[in-house]
């Protein structure tokens, strides 16, 4: 079988530091050395674990590793799926829309 953390890994699509997903699943109460069971990945604290992440790469610079990169367009992408499973899980959206960006006063 599979442990958490590398369930979790197997979730996010993009380059992601290890420590990273452990700090999400820790914020989540979640062990990733622990066995992943269908409890646990159809649970809300480890959807909660996945959507923090895509938030996270959301939030991230622009970056090309591995033939990977995030776009705008994919940013868009990951922001619906990330909110749909925050709302699936009864908590709030994190994003709203477009950025908006404010020049001068």
């Amino acid at each position: 079988m599979k442990t958490i953390l590398q369930a979790l890994i197997d979730e996010i699509d993009y380059p992601f530091p290890v420590g990273k997903f452990e700090n999400k699943l820790l914020a989540r109460g979640l062990n990733g050395d622990d066995e992943c069971t269908y409890d646990v990945i159809t649970g809300n604290s480890f959807k909660g674990a996945v959507a923090d992440c895509l938030y996270s790469l959301i939030e991230a610079v622009n970056f090309s590793e591995s033939d990977k990169s995030i776009s705008l367009p994919d940013r868009d992408v990951l922001l619906k799926k990330m909110n749909a499973i925050y709302t699936s899980i009864g908590e709030p959206e994190k994003c709203f829309g477009e950025p908006v960006v404010y020049i001068g006063g």
